[in-house]
Order: structure tokens, then C-alpha cells, then sequence
């Protein structure tokens, strides 16, 4: 078998993310947002992106996942995908940031924990970095997907 590049997975990514666009029938278009040596971001606009959001953006995460799954096999170099609508991943990015940081100032002034509701992993990831070097407060996972949560401690005196 051929060495695949990541330039030939980047194009599988997109042809994935076209054609689910025209086989839904909704007003949608299909670009490259990023594109970076290891990384795509495929954005799918139009008048019913909102659509293609989904619920908590299970629609996004799942076309994520599918695009993946069917374009990136094993022994294939990595590359990260993410798949966004309308600017939704950066709007939801600055409001996890913003509550972490909203709860940590909580958890601080009452000395008690704060859990958030259940995430995604990548959501996780979001709110984990954002408190990384907090001085006052650690974040951890509990739970099992798809209910897995962040709580917001205290952060133990040294």
C-alpha cells in the first residue's frame, strides 16, 4: 500500500465534509478554515448551519467522528480534525473559558467545590486548560461518558 500524506487525508476530510453538505438537501458550503501542517478545521456554513450544530454540537462532534473514522486509517500520519459551523467551536470556547473562570472565583471565595455539567472531551480539555496554572483551584474528571463532568476544587495547601 501507498504512503498516504497528510495532504491526501486532509483532501478525503473535505470530500467527506462536501458530500454530507449536498446529500442533506440544506442550504450549506463547505470550507477550509485551518490548515496547518497537522491539523484542518472544515467549516460548514450557510442559512441552516444551525442544523449542522446540532444539540451541544452533537451533530458537529459526530461528523467529526465519522469523517475520521471513514477518511483516516491505521498507519496514516495524524492529523487533527475538527469540524465547526457559523464560528460555534470559538463562541463556545470563550463562554467554557469564561464560566471556569466565573466558577473558580466561586470556589475560591467559599472554599467548596463547583461541578459543571457533563461535557465533551474536547469541551473538558477547554475548562482543564483554562484552570491549568490557577492558583487557587485544580479541576478533575468523574464520571463516565457521555456523562462525564468537571468538578472545580480547592486547591490543597503546599
Amino acid at each position: 500500500m501507498a504512503d498516504v500524506t497528510v495532504d491526501t487525508l486532509k483532501e478525503r476530510i473535505f470530500a467527506f465534509a462536501e458530500g454530507y453538505a449536498a446529500s442533506t438537501g440544506l442550504d450549506l458550503a463547505v470550507s477550509v478554515t485551518r490548515d496547518t501542517p497537522d491539523a484542518i478545521t472544515v467549516s460548514v456554513d450557510g442559512t441552516d448551519a444551525a442544523k449542522v450544530v446540532g444539540r451541544g454540537s452533537r451533530v458537529l462532534d459526530a461528523l467529526q467522528l465519522v469523517a475520521t473514522t471513514a477518511c483516516i486509517h491505521r498507519g496514516d500520519p495524524r492529523l487533527n480534525v475538527l469540524f465547526d459551523s457559523e464560528g460555534y467551536r470559538e463562541r463556545r470556547e470563550q463562554l467554557l473559558v469564561e464560566t471556569a473562570n466565573d466558577l473558580a472565583a466561586q470556589v475560591e471565595e467559599a472554599g467548596q467545590e463547583a461541578v459543571l455539567d457533563p461535557l465533551s472531551a474536547l469541551e473538558r480539555k477547554i475548562v482543564h486548560n483554562a484552570l491549568l496554572d490557577h492558583p487557587s483551584v485544580m479541576t478533575y474528571s468523574e464520571g463516565l461518558e457521555p456523562n462525564r463532568y468537571i468538578v472545580i476544587a480547592p486547591r490543597p495547601a503546599q
